[in-house]
């Protein structure tokens, strides 16, 4: 019979992590645990790391063993295993600063790892504790090793999905009015980078809806972790309130989970994308309002339904059609379908975003008819997990 176990080791990394490094291995390890129900904590410093993993001893066993074969790492040295009574971590976190005795509350108290309170000395007294301040205090540090090439293909153990490996680019909404940004928007990307439709062709059509509502999940994490302070944009697919009942619930817990307040989340829902209960789709969306949700209609002005959509629901937002957008300061009937739609959202206290604004004449145009959120190259590129802090705005 299985019990609950913790597992403790250190080891050497074979090549220096940068900050950017690290983030990326937090979201594989947290997301990788989860769905094992793996709890614990990682820390790195100095070229060190030291791993407590919490679970059931045979899942906990497993996970161990392939840890160890990676090949990122060297050196790696149990240090206890055994049966535990009850979990001492809510989370699954990383800390990477390189931790001192005097630095051991604050650093540690900023990383949410624990099942109650922020601070290293709320956690109960145990071996795991006990092991944690050994580790700030120099001890269970293995050398930088550096001998092995460590290969970009070597993940942290994955539990088998028949979801391909994937994390999010950022690409910053300005607010032309107050200069600043106004959100950020999640675009899924292959683990190394590779655009949507690259990743979207592997997922099957059965899958697809489940992989649209755990992915969210995930970039509300990321988004998290460095340091989200604005809204987050986030696409939806409206089908998935047919297919699973926590579609939109499962958004408003990561975001709570993750210390993200659910007015800060605006679900982008593509116009043209079917929708066979439309009446069940706005019920769904007016219930969940109520938790502080925003919603968008992307790509306006690309589909079928245009104003007509518009009489039967109002979104928060409106993301004008990059298609309306293009060359619009030279095309007379851009410009009046555009002028309709900015009074018919004005009278109806719907925003406005201009998205895919690729030039400055595009933007003069747009910005003196009075639209102030903005998306674009010429304003920022997407930036693979990382929330662009600068970007250009033309005066």
């Amino acid at each position: 019979m299985s019990q609950l176990i913790h597992l403790i080791y250190s080891s050497a990394a074979t090549r220096p992590f940068s900050r950017d490094d690290l983030t990326q291995l937090l979201v594989r390890s947290r997301r990788n645990n989860q769905r094992c129900e793996v709890t614990g904590m990682l820390l790195y410093a100095n070229g060190s790391f030291f791993q407590i993993l919490e679970g059931e001893s045979k899942t906990v066993d497993e996970l161990f063993g392939r840890i160890m074969k990676d090949e990122r790492h060297k050196q790696v040295t149990q240090i206890i295993r055994e049966p535990i009574a009850k979990r001492s971590f809510a989370d699954w976190t990383m800390g990477f600063a390189d931790i001192t005795p005097q630095e051991a509350d604050a650093i540690v108290g900023a990383n949410d790892f624990f099942g109650k309170g922020q601070s290293f000395t709320q956690l109960g007294q145990g071996r795991a504790k006990k092991l944690l301040a050994a580790f700030k205090q120099g001890r269970w540090r293995a050398k930088l090793s550096g001998t092995t090439p460590a290969t970009a293909e070597t993940a942290i153990p994955v539990q088998p999905t028949s979801c391909p490996e994937y994390s999010f680019a950022y690409q910053p909404i300005i607010d032309a009015r107050t200069r600043e940004v106004f959100s950020y928007e999640a675009l899924i990307r292959g683990r190394d980078g590779e655009p949507s439709a690259y990743l979207l062709r592997q997922v099957s059509t059965s899958d697809m809806h489940r992989f649209d509502e755990q992915s969210r999940t995930v970039a509300i994490e990321l988004a998290a972790r460095m340091g989200l302070s604005t809204h987050l944009n986030l696409n939806f697919l409206p089908l998935s309130l047919e297919s699973s009942p926590t579609a939109i619930t499962s958004i408003v817990s990561a975001a709570r989970r993750y210390d993200i307040r659910p007015e800060q989340v605006v679900l982008e829902i593509l116009e043209r994308e079917l929708v066979n209960d439309f009446d069940r789709f706005k019920a769904s969306v007016n219930k969940h309002r109520g938790s502080g949700l925003s919603f968008a209609i992307d790509d306006f002005g690309a589909g079928y339904a245009g104003l007509n959509l518009l009489a039967e629901f109002q979104p928060d937002y409106i993301k004008l059609d990059m298609h309306l957008v293009r060359n619009i300061e030279r095309s007379g009937p851009r410009q009046a379908i555009v002028r309709g739609i900015l009074r018919t959202c004005l009278d109806l206290g719907i925003d406005i975003i201009a998205e895919g604004v690729e030039t400055k004449e595009e933007y003069e145009w747009l910005r003196n008819e009075g639209i102030e959120l903005f998306q674009g190259w010429l304003f920022a590129k997407p930036a693979f997990e990382r929330l662009p802090r600068t970007f250009h705005l033309p005066h």
